[in-house]
């Protein structure tokens, strides 16, 4: 039994034996492999073209983004600019009002003193009236004695007025 034990271990190492001495490039596994040591070369190319195509496309978009990293940047210093612009205007503007609020002040109490003036220059002027009126009435009667009597006035009566 030892013997046939041995004999057949004898017959496996004569066995790999002979599969190492025969040409390898023949043998199945050989090709399974080659078939398959191609299959990932050609699998690791395509993952190189992909790696190169996604490299530069970071690039690109890398070159994008400092561009509008550097626009930001020029934009955020115009709007500052512009909310100094904007403040200075608000308080130029409030200082404006302020002027026009005085000078319209000024204008309603030069009204209210044009109009008391007006009122006071429309009674003078009924006052002045009245008394060219009766300035009139006395000269003319008194160039003209038979006007005195018509009004029922004697020459002295007339005369005192």
């Amino acid at each position: 039994a030892v013997v046939s034990t041995q004999s057949t271990g004898i017959q496996e190492l004569e066995e790999t034996i002979a599969r190492r001495n025969t040409n390898p490039t023949q043998s199945p596994e050989y090709k399974t492999l080659q078939t398959d040591v191609y299959e990932r070369n050609k699998e690791l190319e395509m993952l190189r073209t992909s790696h190169g195509r996604i490299k530069k496309q970071l690039s690109e978009k890398s070159g994008e983004l400092e561009h509008c990293q550097k626009r930001l940047e020029v934009l955020d210093e115009e709007v500052y600019t512009l909310r100094k612009r904007v403040e200075e205007l608000k308080k130029e503007l409030s200082t404006r009002e302020d002027e026009v609020d005085m000078r319209n002040n000024q204008i309603r109490k030069l009204q209210r003193t044009l109009d008391e003036f007006t009122e006071q220059n429309d009674t003078l002027q009924s006052q002045n009236s009245s008394l060219e009126l009766r300035l009139r009435q006395r000269t003319d009667a008194m160039f003209n004695p038979a006007q005195r009597r018509g009004n029922g006035l004697s020459d002295a009566e007339s005369e005192d007025e």
